[in-house]
């Protein structure tokens, strides 16, 4: 019926900031291509400019007319014919048609900008919990470490921390249900609820305070305040505060802070830290810069059907004019950028840090929607005041830009950093006319950063630590505030120039004295150097760039170290000389490789390893203590596509960027071959319960489980999973298993899950879910296991000794005809009889393990091994997808896919990707042969790379995947610039006001 998307409509024709950029029938196309996105078995075809497009589900077709559309309500009535086709073609399938309606509003809302989106019911429940600032709940900060659900903070004064839950806790179970692989949203909501309801955590708790097991903690549930401000006083009476994100509480919270830092006397100035703030509530960010500006407009709100409208200072309960230094860096956004906005334009505070985001837009979310889903719109923009200034996509440029430098051998960090993912760079950002281009710092100041402190400021994704820690802009910032006097802030901003002087001597001296130990003289340009000593435009350089590779090709999972050697063919020396690698590949690009002092007629050698750098064996959020003088490795991943790629060198000067032609080098990467896991399982109450091979409730069962890798290559650090879906009605007992790591071509090896199927099961079926995932490779199979509750089966006590007849005997884990086997006896298999249920036998396979055989299999024999052998039959394995060699350097628009898709029970389908389009969808349903498929199809291609994903699909669940990397150069065979596209950002990235 399209509800959601006639209200969606509705409300964007209304409210939307910019009418001239809704252009319905590109929403219309765009609602389609998310669809096609999301929906394997749908693919949408159309030629730029075309009047008509067509749309297939699996094997049904249908045109429909595009050309027009031409208002919101055509939209509708197209998408509403569309929808009754594609419905038709579902039927029958586990696809969710609400899900795709979804997906049909968020490709509208694509076209519009960056931060409209709709909002699941799930979605908007986890915004209004995060605005909030306050839930039902015990407490606790949780996230996944090694695979287990960790406590990383108990909050102060709550349930958790009240019982004694510490950092680093491992909570095994919740109530009645394992946490084992449990997904962590899962496990938030397992632990939040009404305040007053119970809830039971194990716990287990490692080191000299641990226990072995684990231990039950009950614990009452209470309204959780999340407090989005932080404080400390710091030495000198300098109060700092933190305001993590704008909620309802925010702005009493900082009362409160600053009140009990002025406990000890009035403030000498305020550190206030608004790095990695996203935003959140505009109404608070302006009661907050309200705090400390006696007068004047704050921010400005227009819209298109909202008008203007103006929140000013005022004068009641400002704080004293004490000096203010507000760190920001390049994701405090919106909300955050209101405030550091106003203080710079009123003077008011010295801004330290990076460029802001530069997200000026408001977004206001209507939650009336069918289905309790939510729209969250952008119906204004933000101008700072005063001067109508609009941070759009530039964002708030700081006085004085920190930008850190570590000399590191294996991945030197000496150049100014770019700075991360901006307003700018998502698709369909806003403009604004307002917005001032091409700002710049006052101050530039570069400080040492170790090797230990970035890595820690690595696993926080940029942002301080939650524990209050001393870092280096804190620091700068307390020393400025107490350096400068009260006044304007331009004023403050000169004064500190003594500082900043001192600072940045002291921090050059760390980062020479580090290069120094490593041969480099990074010493400075003579400040008395006549101006024809310094270097030319285009400076005779003699550079000769290399790996350490033949033929400069490396395969996955291997070392490759690039090598420069420059020669100064000039008659002045070059100081702090170094080149900046530029590439299209992540892997290679920015990685630098230093210098230092060149004098005429000299050479120097520099090199840098490629790929990624980390501690041998360290997993991104462990909390393993890592070994003592643990070494570091540099390699390309194992998971690396097989691609050819260019590496461009940009080099720096102390005096100058020096502009001249910029050598460059090609470099392969040849991909590993991947394993392919293919498995069989039984399932059965051995454990506890009657021995039927059947479920019912009460029982404890096990799952063997065997895998063999039919692929090409080995598996690396590759794990079985098995993930409850039944929620506490089934308890995991074993449900991971490192043992499939390490299999050769060939290799088979086995496990057994157990879990119990409680009493208080209500689903007439016990949900699972089985994966087999090879981590360093990312390949992954994974199957949703569902088992029946059934009634007890009739079997008959018997002990006769048999053996499988000539043909064999097929084993079944219950006996019932509907069970498709497991394994196979090979004929003349001796096996001990212990049941009779009437056609199938019950046979003992080990001391602990049963199966069923069909009696009409067997014949009599006589007595077999304790431990009886016989054949997997591996009936879950993915499909089989062999693609011919693809050119991966072409100058030519397309490319040509030819491939062949099999499968050893049913083939469903293949489709193709470049990029974020799907290109190809072929249907197998009336295939000449169900279990194979050969195809092949023209692949276009744009400047650049290209990344080319090939489908193939045994079941929703089951599937195969193979990537590509195709480059297309110029017509001379010249590296072309990958350009960005709306489907190459991230989208809804930085912060949002609503």
């Amino acid at each position: 019926q399209l509800k959601v998307v006639n209200e969606v409509l509705r409300i964007i024709r209304e409210k939307y900031v910019d009418p001239k950029r809704v252009k319905p029938k590109e929403m219309l196309l765009s609602s389609l291509n998310a669809v096609q996105r999301d929906v394997a078995q749908i693919i949408v075809l159309h030629e730029e400019g075309a009047a008509t497009v067509k749309v297939r589900v699996d094997t049904q077709e249908k045109e429909f007319r595009v050309d027009n559309v031409q208002g919101p309500w055509d939209v509708s009535a197209r998408l509403r014919e569309i929808f009754a086709f594609l419905q038709d073609g579902l039927r029958g399938t586990e696809v969710d048609l609400r899900e795709v309606e979804y997906a049909a509003c968020n490709g509208m809302l694509h076209t519009l900008d960056p931060h409209s989106v709709l909002l699941s019911p799930e979605a908007y429940k986890d915004m209004n919990l995060s605005t909030s600032g306050q839930f039902g709940g015990l407490g606790i900060v949780i996230s996944l470490r090694d695979q287990q659900l960790t406590v990383i903070n108990p909050m102060p004064g709550t349930p958790a921390s009240r019982a004694g839950l510490k950092r680093y806790d491992r909570i095994l179970k919740i109530d009645a249900e394992s946490t084992l692989n449990m997904g962590l949203n899962e496990a938030v909501n397992h632990l939040r609820g009404t305040p007053g309801s119970k809830v039971t955590i194990w716990v287990h708790r490692d080191g000299p305070e641990g226990w072995s097991g684990t231990r039950p903690f009950e614990l009452t549930r209470e309204t959780i305040h999340v407090a989005s401000v932080e404080h400390k006083l710091l030495d000198g009476n300098v109060g700092y505060v933190r305001i993590k994100q704008f909620q309802q509480n925010t702005s009493s919270d900082l009362d409160k802070a600053l009140e009990e830092m002025k406990q000890n006397g009035q403030l000498k100035g305020l550190v206030l830290d608004l790095r990695g703030n996203p935003g959140g509530l505009l109404d608070q960010a302006v009661k907050i810069a309200d705090k400390f500006l006696t007068t004047g407009p704050i921010v400005a709100t227009v819209g298109n059907s909202e008008g203007r409208d103006e929140k000013s200072a005022h004068a009641d309960g400002t704080e004293p004019n004490y000096p203010i230094a507000l760190l920001v860096n390049g994701s405090s956004a919106s909300a955050s950028e209101i405030v550091s906005g106003a203080m710079k334009n009123h003077d008011r505070a010295v801004l330290i840090g990076e460029t802001t985001f530069g997200k000026g837009s408001v977004q206001l979310v209507f939650n009336d929607l069918p289905d309790k889903a939510a729209l969250k719109l952008t119906i204004a923009q933000y101008l700072t005041e005063p001067g109508d200034i609009s941070i759009q996509g530039t964002g708030v440029t700081p006085d004085i830009e920190l930008d850190p430098m570590t000399v590191d051998t294996l991945e030197m960090d000496l150049a100014v950093d770019g700075g991360t993912l901006k307003e700018r760079d998502l698709s369909r950002s806003l403009s604004n006319a307002r917005a001032h281009e091409g700002q710049h710092p006052t101050e530039t100041l570069r400080y040492y950063l170790s090797q230990k402190d970035r890595q820690e400021l690595r696993e926080r994704g940029g942002d301080p630590d939650d524990n209050f820690t001393m870092d280096f802009p804190i620091k700068f910032a307390r020393d400025l505030v107490t350096r400068v006097p009260q006044g304007p802030r331009p004023d403050q901003v000169r004064a500190a120039k003594p500082l900043i002087g001192e600072a940045r001597a002291a921090e050059l001296t760390k980062v020479a004295a580090d290069l120094q130990k490593m041969g480099v003289d990074w010493s400075d340009a003579p400040s008395s150097s006549a101006a024809g000593d310094a270097p030319q435009t285009a400076p005779p350089l003699e550079v000769k760039l290399e790996t350490d590779r033949p033929s400069n090709e490396v395969n996955a999972g291997d070392p490759m170290n690039l090598k420069v050697t420059v020669t100064n063919k000039g008659t002045v020396p070059l100081y702090r000389l170094f080149a900046t690698t530029k590439s299209d590949n992540g892997m290679f690009e920015n990685k630098e490789l230093v210098i230092g002092k060149l004098d005429p007629g000299k050479s120097k050698t520099a090199t840098t390893p490629l790929g990624w750098c980390d501690v041998e064996g360290h997993k991104v959020g462990s909390t393993a203590p890592l070994p003592k003088d643990a070494p570091r490795v540099c390699k390309i991943p194992r998971d690396a596509l097989t691609r050819a790629d260019g590496i461009k060198l940009h080099f720096e000067e102390a005096r100058s960027t020096l502009s001249f032609p910029e050598p460059d080098i090609r470099v392969t990467t040849k991909a590993l071959e991947r394993p392919t896991f293919s498995y069989s399982y039984e399932i059965i109450d051995n454990r506890k319960g009657n021995g039927d091979g059947r479920l019912q409730k009460g029982e404890e069962m096990t799952m063997y489980l065997t895998v063999r890798n039919t692929g090409k290559g080995r598996s690396f650090d590759a794990q079985a999973n098995l993930r409850n879906l039944s929620g506490s009605g089934l308890l995991l007992r074993d449900g991971r298993f490192n043992d499939v790591s390490n299999m050769n071509p060939g290799d088979e090896r086995k496990v057994a899950f157990t879990f119990d199927v409680q009493p208080e099961l209500t689903d007439p079926e016990a949900k699972l879910e089985l994966s087999i995932v090879d981590q360093d490779l990312r390949e992954s199979v994974a199957e949703k296991v569902h088992i029946p509750i059934a009634s007890p089966a009739a079997i008959t006590a018997k002990t006769q000794g048999m053996k499988a007849g000539p043909q064999g005997a097929q084993l079944f884990a219950s006996p019932d005809a509907s069970v498709r086997a497991f394994g196979k006896l090979v004929p003349g298999a001796a096996v001990n009889v212990t049941g009779d249920a009437g056609q199938y036998l019950k046979v003992s396979l080990s001391p602990t393990r049963f199966a069923f055989v069909k009696a009409s299999d067997m014949v009599a024999g006589g007595g077999a091994p304790a431990t009886v052998a016989f054949q997997d039959v591996m009936l879950h394995a993915p499909p089989a997808l062999e693609i011919a060699p693809l050119d991966l350097a072409t100058r030519e628009n397309h490319v040509h896919l030819k491939a062949t898709a099999s499968d050893g029970d049913r083939l469903l389908d293949a489709y193709t990707f470049v990029g974020a389009r799907k290109v190809f969808y072929r249907s197998n349903r009336n295939g000449a042969d169900p279990r194979k498929m050969d195809f092949e199809t023209d692949l276009p291609l744009r400047p650049g790379t290209n990344a080319v994903v090939v489908w193939a699909r045994e079941t929703p669940d089951t599937t195969t995947r193979k990537v590509f990397i195709v480059r297309k150069d110029g017509p001379n065979g010249e590296l072309l610039p990958t350009p960005k596209t709306d489907d190459d950002i991230a989208e809804n990235a930085g912060g949002s006001d609503d």
